[in-house]
């Protein structure tokens, strides 16, 4: 069982972690709680490992808009690279929910500024940029719900309905340093603003970057990890958005997940970020978090 536990975890480190420390500096602003605080829902779900299975699902749902998908493929290395693409996000979500305002608010600025560069024509024949609010909000809203949807799936507590609703209330704080204008408050709002959203159609994009997700390059000893995070992500779609996607939940989709996030929850424990962000406000670690002793 250990020897598993630590296949699963090299595994997701090999895949997601490329070496960079988002908040390397946040002990910079001691006492600054950032854009949510300790006391928040976000500090709850973001730090789960259920998130490693929000990322590469909000990567597949943000891929079925059509101006969202081509966006990355003309602009980005998403379909040479979409696992980077993965730990980026990774370490937008780990700033912008765990990092001292300084951090959040430059993170915000990159992020906007290398979108000012994302212009075109999609291949459906509408033009897109990327800072345009309904096609940001897309790619927010998307990432929310994968985290919510992961965590409502594979957290390592139940989540209230009231909890869940406040935790989609509090990304309104993000979305709003982002100018998006898509106001979205409560976790129904969020699930049937996805699910049927007008804008979504299959795309070649859209196919090359679930071709590629199928079968990423990665090593034999990596293969079997990165399957039970596929299959658990895939079952967590929407069927109406796993059909412009072109796949299927499988057999035992569900029991992947759990397994999967069960072995990493017991050999990595909780985000870092987290941690970091408890030591920058002085602050104890709370009873049901623990953290993976690296040094």
């Amino acid at each position: 069982m250990i020897n598993l536990k630590n296949r699963l975890r090299l595994a997701v480190l090999s895949i997601f972690n490329k070496g960079n420390d988002p908040m390397q500096h946040t002990m910079q602003y001691l006492g600054d709680p950032g854009l949510f605080g300790p006391e928040s829902v976000t500090w709850r779900i973001i730090s789960d490992v259920s998130g490693f299975m929000a990322g590469l699902r909000a990567l597949m749902v943000q891929a079925s808009h059509p101006e969202v998908v081509d966006g990355f493929s003309d602009h980005s290395q998403l379909h040479y690279d979409p696992i980077g693409r993965i730990s980026r996000t990774g370490d937008y979500v780990a700033v912008t929910s765990f990092g001292a305002m300084p951090e959040v608010e430059q993170m915000v600025s990159m992020v906007k500024k290398i979108h000012e560069r994302v212009k075109g024509v999609s291949s459906r024949g509408k033009a897109y940029s990327a800072n345009q609010p309904d096609l940001a909000a897309w790619v927010h809203y998307s990432l929310i719900q994968s985290f919510l949807v992961a965590y409502r799936l594979y957290g390592d507590e139940p989540l209230s309905q009231d909890d869940a609703d406040r935790f989609v209330y509090e990304q309104l704080k993000l979305a709003q340093l982002m100018d998006i204008d898509v106001i979205i408050k409560t976790e129904k709002e969020l699930m049937e603003w996805i699910e049927y959203h007008q804008d979504l159609d299959q795309t070649e994009s859209t196919l090359s970057i679930m071709n590629f997700l199928r079968r990423p390059p990665i090593s034999f000893s990596m293969k079997m990890g990165y399957s039970l995070l596929f299959d658990a992500a895939v079952n967590s779609i929407p069927k109406r958005i796993q059909a412009v996607l072109s796949v299927k939940s499988t057999q035992f989709g569900y029991l992947k997940g759990a397994f999967f996030t069960s072995m990493l929850r017991l050999s990595m424990g909780y985000s870092p970020s987290l941690k970091l962000a408890y030591d920058r406000i002085k602050k104890p670690y709370p009873e049901n978090r623990w953290f993976l002793d690296d040094s």
